[in-house]
């Protein structure tokens, strides 16, 4: 299952946020850390065995200092779906 986590940053904390993005992109299941010009600040794409595994991702980006808000999305495949 593939996973995208949009985040928000605190202005005054944003250097320290973003050194810490850099760690969680070093996760094993993180495929990609960009930053974002828009609605959110960055995001990160990962895939997950299962929600429980997406979760501890996602709660490792929640509690990064400075991260003031997340939103996660649940991405299917639409072959597994719909089928071929």
């Amino acid at each position: 299952m593939i996973f995208i986590v949009f985040a928000d940053i605190e202005a005054a904390r944003e250097k320290e946020a973003y050194l810490s993005v850099a760690e969680i992109s070093k996760l094993p299941n993180v495929k990609g850390v960009y930053l974002t010009f828009g609605g959110h600040d960055f995001v990160v794409i990962h895939e997950a065995p299962d929600l429980a595994s997406a979760v501890q991702t996602a709660v490792k980006i929640r509690n990064i200092p400075g991260v003031t808000d997340t939103e996660t999305i649940i991405c299917m495949d639409i072959h597994e779906v719909f089928g071929s």
